[in-house]
């Protein structure tokens, strides 16, 4: 069966609504045409491995979290990077539709994703900017030593390494979170009395003021820490049309394993 792009825009946007996308954010349709498609692919960025993915299934739609347009497009010039992945879209009739703070901001977006994922209890919003919730706090099942949070969480995100900071405590139970970058909301966790703060894409100068502020610091990177909700999507998507083919790109495409 096939569906119109519009029909799964409006579920989407009527989730991850384009009015609550902060400010500077370009969040909802990248490209539109009016097609029908039985197929869509979600991932996390507009790369070439999505784009040949959704030519080689046919599909008409693709769902990414981050938006290929942040700013203005001055060119498309075949032979770039870009360029090539653009023109393809469009002689393709392949729509593109981005759900980036919006969906960070949303009931069961990305944060909640993590949150669940984590078995955490007790949710609550970390902080609030520009009016809309940022992030969440929450607590373990029960008691963990820092090594224990840490073992857990690679098992969890099929991690080998993650990169933390502060001084160690022998006792974790409240733990705050939020997807992306997030490290701007680190004295919010500080005030929500966490004894660990999970986020991304953290720098070595917030690692010494987490060490200074006595609060865990837990960078398990941007991709990581947004991952869940590729899936999500994909659940949610299949549950409302029931027919709908959808495949997704789970992985990042700018981290190589060594």
């Amino acid at each position: 069966m096939k569906y119109q792009t519009r029909e799964i825009k409006n579920f989407m946007t009527n989730w991850a609504k384009d009015e609550d996308q902060l400010s500077w954010d370009n969040s909802g349709s990248q490209i539109e045409f009016n097609e029908e498609t039985e197929s869509v692919v979600v991932g996390m960025d507009l790369t070439d491995e999505l784009v040949d993915l959704a030519v080689e299934k046919g599909a008409k739609l693709i769902i990414t979290h981050h938006p290929l347009f942040f700013s203005g497009v001055k060119n498309i010039i075949e032979d770039t990077y870009t360029g090539d992945n653009i023109i393809k879209l469009i002689k393709n009739n392949i729509s593109v539709f981005s759900y980036h703070t919006s969906m960070d901001v949303a009931i069961g977006g990305v944060n909640y994703a993590l949150f669940d994922k984590l078995s955490l209890e007790n949710r609550e919003v970390l902080a609030y900017d520009e009016e809309k919730p940022m992030g969440l706090v929450g607590e373990l099942n029960h008691t963990h030593n820092l090594g224990g949070l840490l073992e857990g969480l690679k098992d969890i995100l099929n991690l080998k390494n993650i990169r933390v900071y502060g001084k160690n405590k022998d006792e974790i139970n409240k733990i705050a979170l939020m997807g992306g970058a997030g490290v701007d909301f680190l004295d919010d966790a500080i005030r929500a009395g966490a004894d660990a703060f999970i986020t991304g894409d953290v720098k070595y100068h917030d690692g010494q003021r987490a060490y200074e502020k006595g609060i865990i610091l837990i960078d398990i990177g941007h991709f990581h820490s947004e991952k869940f909700i590729i899936s999500k999507i994909k659940d949610e998507l299949e549950k409302e049309f029931k027919d709908l083919k959808v495949y997704e790109l789970m992985k990042s495409s700018y981290e190589l394993e060594f």
